[in-house]
């Protein structure tokens, strides 16, 4: 195993997998075992657990494909997101799903992802967002979101508490931190069903965060990138790309946006106490640098970090304050 400057190292399996957020290491998870198929959502992905060991679960998602105009294709940067979200995650103080790049070379091409480690326990379930909702007659669907809204969210979480060891007082305090995590990456995915609570035998508590592909221009390619970083028109930077970015809410907010909703629900003891654990600019860009070049590209890199800065700097300076 060797480690470079930024931090990064290559781990072969059975790999190190000690907790160390702030160090950036690929697993190679050629011959983990499949446990089995994960049918929710729509990129391929799979539970797969270490032959040595008998931890928890770990969920593989595959790096997904564009295909341009003239039929040829490019990967997404929905690995390296995912990552660098878990990293900003660690720098506020969050409890996040813990992630890490991977890369499974049992088939005839080498398959770049993530692994994400299951948050359940023994004896635990996950109820998702959606599940939630509708316990309180609150009906959302992929294809009618009319009642999705940060305030049906705080009426769910109100009487939860938070993830055990979490940095708040009650599920709707932390939830509130999960929002301002989204408004530095520009997460444009917090859907129904990105989110949940966990039963357990002592009751139910709010997960730790997960699922934040759907942030800082993963879905660009290098050339659109590099027509919006060298553009001259304001409305097409990446700053302005910030600026566009839309949740799944009703209304689609942006996600600074919905940070200030959550203050006016009687979240602002909460908003200010995450806004409070924001590390300077410089920390928050930090994981940007710390994913190799062969997973992320210079140009994906310096896009990114431009993308968090303007959500940075409008979120420091909004009323969420």
């Amino acid at each position: 195993m060797c480690c470079s400057s930024v931090g990064y190292a290559i781990a072969v399996m059975p790999g190190d997998l000690s907790e160390q957020p702030h160090r950036y290491i690929e697993i190679d998870v050629s011959e983990w075992n499949l446990y089995g198929e994960e049918v929710l959502g729509t990129k391929p992905k799979r539970w797969l657990i270490r032959p040595d060991t008998q931890e928890r679960l770990w969920l593989m998602k595959d790096a997904t494909f564009n295909t341009l105009g003239d039929g040829s294709k490019y990967r997404k940067g929905d690995d390296w997101a995912e990552r660098i979200a878990y990293g900003v995650a660690v720098a506020l103080g969050l409890p996040a799903a813990r992630v890490e790049l991977c890369v499974d070379g049992r088939g005839h091409t080498a398959v770049f992802g993530t692994i994400c480690r299951s948050v359940l326990g023994p004896a635990e379930d996950l109820v998702l967002g959606n599940e939630l909702l509708a316990e309180h007659g609150i009906h959302v669907t992929v294809d009618d979101r009319r009642s999705y809204t940060v305030a049906a969210i705080h009426r769910t979480l109100e009487d939860y508490p938070s993830p055990p060891g979490a940095n708040g007082s009650s599920a709707w305090g932390v939830f509130v931190g999960y929002l301002v995590l989204d408004a530095l990456i520009g997460n444009t995915d917090r859907h129904e069903e990105n989110w949940a609570v966990i039963v357990s035998e002592s009751g139910r508590y709010l997960a730790p965060t997960f699922d934040h592909a759907s942030s800082l221009g993963f879905l660009l390619s290098n050339a659109q990138r590099l027509e919006r970083m060298s553009s001259k028109d304001h409305n097409y930077t990446p700053e302005a790309f910030a600026d566009r970015a839309r949740t799944k809410f009703r209304a689609r907010p942006h996600p600074i946006d919905a940070v200030v909703e959550a203050r006016m629900l009687g979240g602002g003891d909460a908003t200010e106490h995450w806004l409070n654990q924001l590390p300077g600019i410089e920390d928050l860009v930090a994981p940007i640098w710390a994913i190799p070049e062969h997973r992320m590209s210079m140009l994906a890199r310096k896009f990114a970090e431009r993308v968090m800065r303007r959500n940075w700097e409008r979120l420091t300076g909004s009323n969420a304050r």
